[in-house]
């Protein structure tokens, strides 16, 4: 992996999630999560406690039945310019930072730190099991039409002829990285906006699973964004970055 960071002026992160899944004797209920309000209320003032649902059909030949189940509670914490997000549940922290992004050593790592520190502190955390760290990128490439292999290393899964100039696709890949280690890539067009752009996604989640103690939550997310820097310049051509250096 090359741990030599590549900073751009303007990131094309739409959203960068990370996610933390923790062991607690109990699941906590409403009452507990709200404890943590009071913490976070100057950074998220705007805080709402939401009731989670699944969803489950039952399909036979005549009919389609839904089954709605509640399965707990979750806090959801904006900052005021609604750029930030905190949220709480019964047994998971997600910490959301939406455009603009300002890096991972600059702002997002020490942000989850914190956030992490915080509830350990408020519920006796000692061990995590998942972790998951997933950034959405949004690039517009400047044509209606473009050829792909003017801005992207990476051909599309289609005969050569099909799949050389414009054209809507949606891929979906995973491959394990390590024993404990997964990443998903999803990568694709995106509806085009009244400009002459073509805007693509590329949406890279990297996955840990596995049981560690809280003291080594630092670590584990290096480890888990890592990935990220490699993976994400493995698509790109260098037409393409100098999207990310213009202002």
């Amino acid at each position: 992996m090359n741990h030599t960071p590549i900073k751009y002026p303007n990131p094309p992160i739409q959203e960068a999630i990370c996610e933390i899944h923790f062991a607690l004797p109990a699941p906590l209920g409403q009452e507990a999560i709200s404890r943590i309000q009071p913490r976070w209320r100057h950074l998220y003032p705007a805080q709402e406690i939401v009731a989670e649902r699944t969803v489950q059909f039952h399909l036979s030949v005549d009919r389609m039945q839904t089954d709605s189940r509640e399965t707990g509670h979750k806090l959801i914490a904006r900052s005021e310019d609604k750029q930030k997000l905190a949220q709480l549940g019964p047994a998971f922290l997600v910490v959301n930072r939406l455009r603009r992004y300002v890096g991972w050593e600059e702002e997002f790592r020490d942000t989850i730190l914190e956030r992490f520190g915080e509830v350990q502190a408020e519920y006796g955390i000692h061990s995590v099991q998942r972790i998951g760290l997933r950034y959405i990128n949004k690039i517009d490439l400047p044509e209606a039409t473009p050829r792909w292999g003017d801005w992207f290393k990476i051909p599309l899964p289609v005969p050569s002829h099909l799949g050389v100039q414009g054209g809507v696709f949606q891929t979906h890949f995973r491959q394990s990285l390590t024993e404990e280690t997964e990443c998903i890539l999803n990568f694709g067009t995106l509806a085009p906006p009244p400009q002459n752009l073509a805007p693509v996604m590329l949406d890279i989640d990297v996955v840990w699973r596995g049981q560690i103690t809280a003291s080594e939550v630092a670590s584990k997310l290096e480890a888990v964004h890592d990935p990220h820097r490699e993976l994400f310049e493995a698509y790109l051509l260098d037409s393409t970055r100098k999207l990310f250096n213009l202002p």
